[in-house]
C-alpha cells in the first residue's frame, strides 16, 4: 500500500535536552556520504578530535566520539577499564546510578556507594531531577587521595556550563553531544589521560564487548586507522559543524548565554507563582496542588509546540540548550506555560500561594 511522507509538527525541546540541531547542522548532514577512509573523510576525523578538545578544555591525546548514545559511551569506559573484583563507587541521582551499577557489575565490578574506597568513582556533572551541578573538583581530590580515578558523565554539562576536563583533573569524561554541543543524537564524546589509557593497555584480559573497546576505537580515530567499524557518516558531518559553531560562539560565552537564558527563564516561571529550584540552564518546577501534569503538557505541546519534561510527580524539568538557548525562546516558553496554566486556573491559584504584589 501506499505510504505517505514524513510530516512532522515544529517543536521546541525545553526539557532540558535533547535539543534540536542548528539548521547549519542539519544542512551538513545532507552532504555527499563518501568512505570511512576517504582522506577527506579522515580529514573531518581529525577536526572532530580537535574541535572536541577546546569543548572539553582538555590536552588529552585521547579525545574522539563514539558511535552510540550517552550511556553507550560510558559503558564503553567500563567495558574497557573494569576488571573482576574491581570496586566502582558510584555517585549522582538515582536513575544514574542504578544504570551505572547495573552495567559495572555485568563486567564483575563491586558496587559501593560514594565516599567508600574504590578503583574507579562514577557521577554525572549535572543531577538532572535537581538540576544542580555536583561538585567534581571536590570529588576528584577526595578520588585520587584515595588512589582511585574519576570518571564523570557530562551529558548536561557539555557547552552548557562551565567544565575543565584537565584543570579539575577528571581522569575520564563523557559527555552525549545531543543537548547543548547541538549536534544529532547518535555519537559520543569520550576523553581520558594517558594514565587511564595505561590502565586500560594493563588490563589482565582482553575487554568484553568488542565493539565498545576503547583501545581498538582510539586506534580507529588515529593515524593507525584500524578497521573497527565503519563510522555513521553523516553524524560525523553534523558532530563537526555542532562543535565548529561551539568554536565559533566561543566556550565562555555559550556558558554565559546559557546561563543568561536560564535565569531569565527561572525568573519569569517565579513570576507566573511556580516554585522553581536548580542551576541556570535548568530549572526543576513544581505545578500548583491539583494540576492535572500529563494534560498540561500535552496541551503544551498540543497548542504551543513546547515539549518540556516530567521528571517526577507533578515537576517538570525545563531548560534551553544549543540553538534554543535564546531570550525569545524563554519568551515563548514562558507564554505557552502560563496561558497553560491559566487555562486551568492554576495561575491565579499560584500567583495567591506565591503572594501578589
Amino acid at each position: 500500500m501506499p505510504v505517505a511522507d514524513l510530516r512532522f509538527p515544529s517543536r521546541l525541546l525545553a526539557g532540558g535536552g535533547p535539543a534540536a540541531p542548528d539548521p547549519r547542522v542539519l544542512r551538513a548532514m545532507a552532504a555527499p556520504v563518501i568512505g570511512q577512509f576517504d582522506p577527506d573523510f579522515t580529514a573531518i576525523m581529525d577536526d572532530v578530535m580537535q574541535l572536541a578538545r577546546g569543548a572539553f578544555l582538555t590536552h588529552n591525546a585521547r579525545c574522539f566520539p563514539v558511535s552510540g548514545l550517552a550511556p553507550a559511551g560510558l559503558e564503553a569506559l567500563l567495558n574497557t577499564l573494569v576488571e573482576p573484583g574491581d570496586r566502582v563507587a558510584i555517585g549522582g541521582e538515582p536513575g544514574f546510578i542504578t544504570a551505572t551499577a547495573e552495567v559495572a557489575r555485568r563486567y564483575g565490578a563491586e558496587v559501593v556507594p560514594l565516599g567508600t574506597p574504590a578503583r574507579l568513582v562514577a557521577v554525572p556533572l549535572v543531577d538532572t531531577t535537581t538540576g544542580c551541578r555536583v561538585d567534581v573538583r571536590n570529588l576528584g581530590t577526595q578520588a585520587h587521595a584515595q588512589g582511585a580515578r574519576l570518571i564523570v558523565e557530562a551529558t548536561s554539562a557539555l557547552g552548557a556550563c562551565e567544565l575543565r576536563v584537565d584543570d579539575w583533573r577528571i581522569d575520564a569524561c563523557v559527555a552525549g553531544v545531543d543537548h547543548a554541543v547541538g549536534a544529532p543524537s547518535g555519537m559520543t564524546l569520550v576523553t581520558y589521560t594517558s594514565e587511564v589509557e595505561a590502565l586500560m593497555q594493563a588490563r589482565a584480559a582482553p575487554v568484553k564487548t568488542s565493539y565498545l573497546d576503547l583501545l581498538q576505537l582510539q586506534a580507529y580515530w588515529s593515524p593507525e586507522r584500524l578497521n573497527h567499524h565503519t563510522a555513521p557518516t553523516s553524524l560525523v558531518y553534523g558532530l563537526r559543524e555542532a562543535l565548529r559553531l561551539l568554536h565559533a560562539d566561543g566556550l565562555v560565552a555559550s556558558w554565559a548565554r546559557h546561563r543568561r537564558v536560564g535565569a531569565a527563564l527561572r525568573a519569569g516561571l517565579v513570576a507566573l507563582g511556580l516554585e522553581a529550584s536548580g542551576e541556570p540552564p535548568y530549572a526543576i518546577v513544581t505545578l500548583p496542588a491539583g494540576q492535572d501534569e500529563a494534560s498540561a503538557r500535552r496541551t503544551l505541546l498540543d497548542q504551543f509546540g513546547v515539549h518540556v519534561r516530567c521528571v517526577a510527580e507533578r515537576t517538570w524539568r525545563i531548560g534551553l540548550l544549543g540553538a534554543d538557548a535564546r531570550l525569545d525562546a524563554a519568551l515563548r516558553v514562558l507564554t505557552a506555560v502560563e496561558d497553560v496554566l491559566r487555562q486551568s486556573g492554576a495561575v491565579g491559584a499560584a500567583l495567591d500561594a506565591y503572594g501578589r504584589p
